[in-house]
C-alpha cells in the first residue's frame, strides 16, 4: 500500500503535463478540463446531488457543495485544498469513499480514512479523473490551472505579553536552564518575531501561539511552544515545513511562504536549534493521555473530524481540534485536543460514554445519539448497538468499534478520577442520591411569581440503584433532609435545589412565612448542618419590598453560588411583579456581586460545562414579550443570546422586511439546563401557563436557530419536542405537562411529568411525578411518537426540581478571550475603569440584524445601508408603586445618551457605561430609527468587546449557525482569512466615541 501511495504521488506530478494544454478559445482551463469531470461524476451522475435548486434559495444541497460553476465551487475552498494531517483534499476523500484507498500518516503509522460518501465511490484512486483533479487542486484550484503566488503575509496588531497561567514556574526554570536557551533568545526568537503580531501567532486562539518575548518568562514559554512543533526527524518538523514554500516541499500556510527553500538562512537557523533540542513527547506516563494519543486522536482523524470545515480551528463550532500536519502531530496539538475534548465535550462524571457530547453526536438516535451535521461518525458498519454493555471487557484496538474506543477512554479517565475521589462510582448496583422538592398539589405559581408564598413542602432524597448501561433499576424510600432547618413542612416553601461538585452539599431556597423573604440555605446530603447563607450587606426589605434570594447554582469550581434576587426593589416592566437580577457570592456569603442589570426578571441561573452561566431572561419592549435563554461569561462579559429569543422572527422574506415566520414558536423558555451531552433541556410554554408547566424540549446548540414548521429536506432541526402530545399551549387542551429536566446516568432525562388533559392557563392544582424518559425515534420522516416514561417517584402533590448528587471534577469559569466574534474581555485599563466599556461593532447594519431576528433566511444588510449612526439609549426602571404600563400595557422609558457616527464600512467604536441596561438602534442622519433592539443589553465592568464581523466574512464566521447573508445554504464558506481579518475595520484605528453620561 505504501508503494502504491508513492506511485500515485509521482503520477500526480507527471500528470502536470496534461494540465498545461491550452484550453479552447473562449474557455478557461476549468471550463475545458475540470467542469466536465464534475458534471459527469458529481452532478448529472447522481441526480443533481451537488447542484443548487435555482427555484428554492433556501434549499440544502448535498454537503452544501454546488459544483455547477467555477464561482460556486470556489465558495468551498476548504474541500479543494489539503488540510492539516490529511494528504488530499476533502473532495477527493469523499469521492473515493470509505475504501481505505487513501491513508493518512500519523506518528509513524498509516491510518485508513474511513469517511463514507452518500453518493458512494465516484472515482478510483489513480484514475485519470482523480489524478486530473488532484493536480488541479495541488496547483491551487484556479480557473486557469496555474498555481497562484504565495508571498509572505505581514501581520498586523501588537504582539501579546500574556503567558498562559498553566505554564508553571518549574517548567519555566527548566527551560531557562536548557543549554540551547541562549541560542533561542539570540538567534531563533528574532526570526519568530516576524510571526507574533496580534492577528497571526500572537493571537491566543492560534495553535502555535507565541508571546512578544520581552523577558525570560515569555522567552521560556516561546521556547517550549517552538519545541513542541519539532519532530524526532527534524526535517519533518511542522515548525520548519509550515513556513516553507510548497514548491520546496512545505505545507500550505495562511501566512504565506517565508522560506523559499531549505537553504534559506533563517530556515537553517531554526533547523540547527531544533536538531539540538529534539522533540517533546506527549503523555509522560499518564494512561489517559497515552490512550488518547494512541487510539482516540487517530480515530478522530480517520473519521474526518478534523477537516477544515468540520472541527478545525477555522470552523464555526466550539470543538476546534488541532489537525496537525502530514506525518507530524505536535505535543501542543495533542495536549490542546486532549484537554478540550476531556474537559468540555466529555462528561467524565458519568460512566456511560453516551452521556458525553463528543460521543452522542457520533452515534444513532436509537442508541441515545443526537443530531450531527457529520452523521453517525462513530458507528462502524455492522458494529451493533453503541452501548457500554456491547463493549468487550478486554480492549483490543484491532477489533474495537469507535464507540468502544471512547468508552474505554472514559473508563481509564474515570479510574484516575475515582482514585482522586472526584467522581461517583456508577457500576451496576451502585446508588446515586436524587434530591427533589415535594410540594402540595395546589402549588401553581410560575417561576416569575417567586413572591407568592406556597407553604407545605420539603426537600427529599431518594437513592437510585443503577442497572446495566446506566439504567435505573430501583428507587429507595424518600428521606427528609430538613430536620435541622427552621420551620416545619406546613410552613416551609422550598425551591431550587442544586448540589455542589463534592456531591454532598445542597444549596436551596426556603421561606417559612408570608412576610419572610426566600433565603438561601445549605444542607448536607445526609440532612445535617442546615445553614443560611446570607450575602454580605443584603437587607430583608428595600422600600417595603421583600428581598428574595433564590434559585442558587454552584459554580463549576464549587467555590461560588450564583442566585436570583429581588435586591433592586423594583417591579418588572410587563407583569409588574417583583423583579429579579442574577448575583453571585462566595459560598460563605462574602463578596456578593451583581451579574445582570436588565430591569426585567432574570432567574434560574445554571452553568454550562465550559464555565458560562445561563439563565432565563424576561425581555420586554413595545409590542414584544419573551422569556428566553441567555448566557454570560464568568468575567461578566459577552451577555449573549442562547436560545428561544423569539416566538416569531423578522426577516422571513427579504422582499418584505415586516414579514415574520415562527422561530421557537413559544413565548416562554424556563428551567433551562445544559444536559451532560451539551444539548439544552428546557420547558417551553405559552404566556400564561401555570405552575411552570409546559412541553419538554431539547435544543441542539450546534445546529443553529430553530424554525418551527420547517420540514424541507436537508434542514437539520435544532429543537426536539420530546412528547408532542404535551403541547405547552394555553387556551386549548394539552395532554400532560413537564417541569424541571435534568440528565440521567445514561444520558437520558429525569423530569417531572403531570398526567392530565386540560388548559395550562386554567390550572388550580396539578400532580407531578418524577419520571425517566428519552426521545423516541419516529417510525418515518414527519411522523411523531410518544416516549416511554419510567416512574421514579410518585405520590400526592408535586415531586419536582430533581437533581442528582454526583461528584464532578472542578472546572474554571469561562473567561472571555480575543476570539473572532464577540471577543474581548474585562480590560479596565483599556476602557478607563470598571464603570466603562468599550464596544467595537465591526459592521453595525449586519450585526444589528442578529440582535433583531434569528432565522436562516438571509440578512438584509443593504436595507440598512442608509444608517449613519448607532444610537444608545438607557432603559429606566418603573417608579416605585407602578402597577400598569405607559406604552401598550408595558412600562417603557428610555433616555438617549448619544449617537455615534458610523464609518463608511459600517463600523463604530464607543465608550459606554458598564452595568447599565442599554438599547442600541440604527438611525439615519435625521435621527429616524431604522432598526432597534427589542430587548435591553448590558456590558460588563471594564469590558472591551468586538461584536460581529465584516459582511464579507459573515458567511465564513457566522453563517454555519445563523445562515448566510443571502439565505442560500451554498453560500456558507470556510476561509482562513477569519483569523487575520475578522477584527479589521475603519473604526478600529479611530478614537472611540465617548457616550458615557
Amino acid at each position: 500500500m505504501r508503494s502504491t501511495r508513492l506511485l500515485l504521488l509521482v503520477c500526480s506530478w507527471v500528470a502536470l503535463g496534461a494540465c498545461t494544454d491550452e484550453p479552447a478559445p473562449g474557455t478557461t482551463f476549468y471550463d475545458d478540463t475540470i467542469a466536465p469531470i464534475f458534471a459527469q461524476s458529481c452532478v448529472r451522475n447522481v441526480a443533481g446531488c451537488h447542484a443548487a435548486d435555482p427555484d428554492d434559495p433556501f434549499a440544502f444541497t448535498a454537503g452544501n457543495l454546488d459544483l455547477t460553476s467555477f464561482d460556486n465551487v470556489q465558495k468551498r475552498r476548504d474541500v479543494l485544498r489539503s488540510f492539516g494531517a490529511y494528504p488530499i483534499p476533502l473532495l477527493l476523500v469523499k469521492a473515493v469513499g470509505a475504501t481505505c484507498e487513501v491513508q493518512i500518516p500519523y506518528r509513524g503509522e498509516f491510518l485508513c480514512l474511513d469517511i463514507p460518501h452518500s453518493g458512494g465511490p465516484v472515482f478510483q484512486v489513480g484514475s485519470p479523473a482523480y489524478l486530473t483533479l488532484q493536480t488541479w487542486m495541488e496547483r491551487g484550484a484556479t480557473e486557469n490551472g496555474l498555481p497562484p503566488p504565495s508571498p509572505p503575509v505581514d501581520g498586523t496588531g501588537p504582539c501579546s505579553p500574556d503567558v498562559p497561567p498553566d505554564f508553571d514556574a518549574a517548567t519555566e526554570m527548566e527551560v531557562r536552564a536548557h543549554p540551547e536557551f541562549a541560542r533561542f533568545r539570540d538567534e531563533v526568537m528574532p526570526v519568530l518575531e516576524r510571526c507574533n503580531s496580534g492577528n497571526c501567532h500572537g493571537a491566543g486562539q492560534s495553535d502555535f501561539y507565541i508571546t512578544c518575548g520581552d523577558d525570560d518568562r515569555q522567552l521560556a514559554f516561546n521556547f517550549r511552544q517552538a519545541q513542541a512543533f519539532v519532530d524526532a526527524q527534524v526535517d519533518n518538523s511542522e515548525l520548519l515545513n509550515r513556513p516553507l514554500a510548497v514548491t520546496a516541499g512545505g505545507y500550505a500556510h495562511t501566512g504565506g511562504d517565508h522560506f523559499g527553500s531549505r537553504d534559506d538562512a533563517d530556515y537553517q537557523t531554526i533547523r540547527g536549534w531544533a536538531e539540538k533540542v529534539g522533540a517533546i513527547e506527549f503523555g509522560d506516563g499518564d494512561p489517559g493521555k497515552e490512550f488518547f494519543a494512541d487510539h482516540v486522536q487517530p480515530l478522530l482523524l480517520s473519521r474526518g473530524c478534523s477537516f477544515e470545515a468540520c472541527h478545525s480551528p477555522q470552523a464555526f463550532n466550539d470543538l476546534k481540534l488541532r489537525s496537525g500536519s502530514r506525518g507530524f502531530f505536535s505535543a501542543v496539538a495533542l495536549e490542546k485536543n486532549y484537554e478540550l475534548l476531556k474537559n468540555d465535550f466529555m462528561a467524565m462524571e458519568f460512566a456511560d460514554a453516551r452521556a458525553s457530547r463528543a460521543v452522542a453526536k457520533g452515534i444513532f438516535a436509537s442508541d441515545g445519539g443526537i443530531r450531527h451535521r457529520g452523521g453517525a461518525v462513530l458507528v462502524a458498519a455492522g458494529s451493533g448497538p453503541s452501548l457500554p454493555s456491547a463493549c468487550p471487557a478486554d480492549y483490543d484496538p484491532a477489533t474495537a468499534t469507535p464507540f468502544c474506543t471512547f468508552q474505554r477512554w472514559v473508563d481509564i479517565e474515570r479510574d484516575k478520577l475515582l482514585a482522586a475521589g472526584q467522581v461517583t462510582p456508577m457500576e451496576p448496583g451502585d446508588t446515586i442520591p436524587m434530591i427533589y422538592v415535594d410540594r402540595d398539589e395546589d402549588h401553581v405559581a410560575t417561576p416569575l411569581e417567586f413572591d407568592t408564598y406556597q407553604p407545605g413542602s420539603s426537600l427529599l432524597r431518594a437513592d437510585l440503584t443503577l442497572g446495566p448501561d446506566g439504567s435505573i433499576a430501583a428507587v429507595g424510600a424518600p428521606v427528609d433532609l430538613l430536620a435541622g432547618c427552621p420551620g416545619t413542612r406546613a410552613t416551609r416553601d422550598i425551591s431550587g435545589p442544586d448540589v455542589n461538585i463534592d456531591g454532598r452539599t445542597i444549596a436551596f431556597a426556603m421561606r417559612v412565612a408570608a412576610d419572610d423573604p426566600r433565603r438561601i440555605y445549605t444542607v448536607d446530603i445526609d440532612g445535617g448542618g442546615c445553614t443560611e447563607i446570607v450575602p454580605d450587606g443584603f437587607p430583608d426589605r428595600v422600600d417595603g419590598m421583600l428581598v428574595h434570594r433564590f434559585d442558587p447554582a454552584w459554580s463549576p469550581d464549587g467555590e461560588w453560588i450564583a442566585f436570583a434576587t429581588s435586591r433592586a426593589g423594583t417591579v418588572s416592566r410587563a407583569l409588574f411583579l417583583p423583579q429579579s437580577d442574577i448575583w453571585r457570592m462566595r459560598a460563605d456569603g462574602s463578596n456578593p456581586e451583581q451579574v445582570t442589570v436588565l430591569l426585567n426578571s432574570e432567574l434560574s441561573p445554571a452553568f454550562m460545562r465550559e464555565g458560562r452561566m445561563i439563565m432565563s431572561t424576561e425581555k420586554v419592549s413595545d409590542g414584544f414579550y419573551q422569556i428566553s435563554g441567555r448566557r454570560i461569561n464568568w468575567d461578566l462579559t459577552d451577555y449573549h443570546p442562547l436560545l428561544a429569543q423569539r416566538a416569531q422572527s423578522k426577516f422571513c422574506d427579504l422582499r418584505d422586511l415586516d414579514a415574520t415566520c415562527p422561530s421557537v414558536d413559544y413565548q416562554q423558555a424556563t428551567e433551562i439546563r445544559e444536559g451532560s451531552n451539551g444539548n439544552f433541556l428546557l420547558i417551553l410554554s405559552d404566556r400564561g401557563a401555570r405552575a411552570g408547566a409546559g412541553t419538554l424540549a431539547i435544543f441542539n446548540r450546534s445546529v443553529g436557530p430553530f424554525e418551527a414548521g420547517r420540514d424541507d429536506e436537508g434542514f437539520l432541526k435544532s429543537m426536539t419536542i420530546v412528547d408532542p402530545a404535551a403541547t405547552g399551549r394555553v387556551g386549548t387542551a394539552t395532554v400532560g405537562a413537564y417541569r424541571s429536566p435534568t440528565t440521567a446516568p445514561d444520558g437520558g432525562i429525569i423530569v417531572s411529568y403531570a398526567a392530565f388533559t386540560g388548559d395550562l392557563g386554567a390550572l388550580t392544582s396539578i400532580d407531578f411525578d418524577i419520571v425517566y424518559t428519552r426521545p423516541c425515534v419516529p417510525p418515518a420522516p414527519g411522523a411523531t411518537c410518544t416516549p416511554d416514561r419510567q416512574v421514579l417517584v410518585s405520590g400526592p402533590g408535586q415531586q419536582v426540581e430533581a437533581v442528582l448528587a454526583i461528584k464532578r471534577p472542578p472546572h474554571a469559569g469561562y473567561i472571555n478571550r480575543r476570539q473572532l466574534v464577540f471577543g474581548g474581555g474585562a480590560q479596565p485599563s483599556e476602557t478607563g475603569g470598571e464603570d466603562s466599556a468599550l464596544l467595537h461593532m465591526i459592521d453595525a447594519p449586519t450585526t444589528m440584524t442578529l440582535f433583531t431576528a434569528n432565522l436562516r433566511r438571509g440578512r438584509p444588510r443593504d436595507a440598512y445601508a442608509g444608517a449613519t449612526h448607532l444610537a444608545v439609549y438607557l432603559e429606566k426602571a418603573p417608579p416605585p408603586g407602578t402597577t400598569s404600563g405607559n406604552v401598550n400595557g408595558i412600562y417603557q422609558e428610555r433616555e438617549l445618551i448619544g449617537r455615534a457616527p458610523l464609518e463608511p464600512d459600517g463600523s463604530v467604536r464607543m465608550l459606554l457605561p458598564a452595568r447599565r441596561p442599554v438599547v442600541l438602534a440604527l438611525e439615519d442622519a435625521s435621527g429616524a430609527t431604522l432598526l432597534s433592539m427589542t430587548e435591553t443589553h448590558q456590558l460588563g465592568p471594564g469590558e472591551a468587546v468586538s461584536m460581529g464581523v465584516a459582511t464579507d466574512l459573515f458567511d465564513a464566521v457566522c453563517a454555519g449557525c445563523h445562515g448566510s447573508i443571502s439565505g442560500r445554504e451554498t453560500d456558507i464558506i470556510v476561509t482562513p482569512d477569519v483569523l487575520t481579518g475578522a477584527s479589521e475595520s475603519l473604526a478600529r484605528e479611530r478614537p472611540a466615541v465617548d457616550l458615557r453620561p
